[in-house]
């Protein structure tokens, strides 16, 4: 009986010490994500509109680049942790690293954004548009993608741990 009790002391204190460490795990002022990122986000600051490559580059200067959700499990996490993150960063578009290229869209970790992908706005990608950024629909907890060429704020993320 003793010894189940330090063993069971032990498996506390172990994941106790995980847990912890997974917070820690990102730089200053980025969040992790469910499936591993980091995020950081960055609103508009200013009455102005950015475009996509002041976003990246915004997102350069702190240590990152645009994300790619490029797949929909990590759109969905993302949209629940900025609504965990509460109304200073719910609600507001911001942009993402998917671009149209020559051969179609793509993110900038190489893969592909198809055009018929459900985690489009319905009628989206709109046409003459170069750039994605994610948006969230009233009374609607999801984010979904939309095309644009100018944009709030910037979704950032990095590799740094």
């Amino acid at each position: 009986m003793e010894r189940r009790s330090v063993l069971l002391l032990v498996a506390v204190v172990v994941v106790a010490g995980l847990a912890g460490s997974v917070g820690a795990a990102c730089p200053g002022g980025y969040h992790i994500l469910p499936y591993g990122a980091c995020v950081k986000l960055l609103p508009l600051t200013g009455p102005s509109l950015t475009t996509w490559e002041e976003g990246n580059e915004k997102c350069k200067k702190e240590g990152g680049r645009l994300i790619s959700l490029d797949t929909p499990e990590k759109l969905e996490q993302f949209a629940a942790t900025l609504f965990e993150l509460g109304d200073s960063f719910y609600g507001f578009p911001y942009w993402v690293g998917a671009k149209k290229t020559e051969s179609g869209w793509q993110w900038l970790n190489g893969k592909k954004l198809f055009s018929r992908s459900h985690m489009w706005l319905p009628n989206e990608p709109a046409e003459g548009f170069t750039h994605a950024q994610v948006i969230s629909m009233t009374n609607n907890p999801r984010y979904y993608l939309g095309a644009t060429d100018h944009g709030r704020g910037s979704a950032c993320e990095t590799d740094e741990v």
